[in-house]
């Protein structure tokens, strides 16, 4: 039951309600509950932290770690976006109004990190669940409306297609 509950809550990156911990997971949510003290000595053993914000639960760093989380984003902000942080501006830009777990979905991979990168650069904005781009990406990208990127109509139209055939 820890690794379940640790790869989901690691997959999501954001914090999820106990009840659709337990819905995926096909138990209850007192069965989910019984388990969270367990996690949080489990998680504590490798410098996490499980995170209880009312019904919601997360996976975090611990306290003592942020001078080295501190260290790691201010090196993350200096370098150039590395190419899955890329792919992920590119789906933002080309999805308009995508969700986090349509581009994740899309690309194959869990996307929170890239997407956490490009919200603390500015690049991108969240709302809820929809990730769109910012003024500044625009201008950064030397272009003053996502439908100037190239082949935008029929990028962002083969990307809708694909997200609907797997919602049908």
């Amino acid at each position: 039951m820890l690794q379940k509950l640790v790869t989901i809550l690691y997959l999501s990156g954001d914090p999820l309600p106990i009840a659709t911990i337990a819905n995926i997971l096909g138990t209850t949510t007192d069965d989910v509950e019984k388990h969270i003290d367990e996690l949080g000595v489990a998680l504590a053993n490798v410098g996490l932290s499980i995170l209880r914000n009312k019904d919601e639960l997360s996976i975090v760093t611990q306290a003592i770690q942020s001078e080295l989380v501190d260290t790691f984003w201010k090196e993350e902000l200096k370098g150039d976006l590395t190419p899955a942080t890329l792919q992920v501006l590119t789906l933002v830009a080309y999805l308009g109004n995508g969700t986090r777990e349509q581009i994740s979905y899309i690309r194959g991979v869990q996307s929170s990190q890239s997407i956490r990168t490009l919200l603390v650069r500015g690049l991108i904005i969240r709302n809820g669940e929809v990730c769109t781009l910012t003024t500044d990406a625009l201008k950064h990208l030397g272009i003053t409306k996502v439908e100037d990127l190239p082949d935008y109509q029929k990028i962002h139209s083969e990307l809708i297609e694909k997200l609907e055939t797997t919602e049908a």
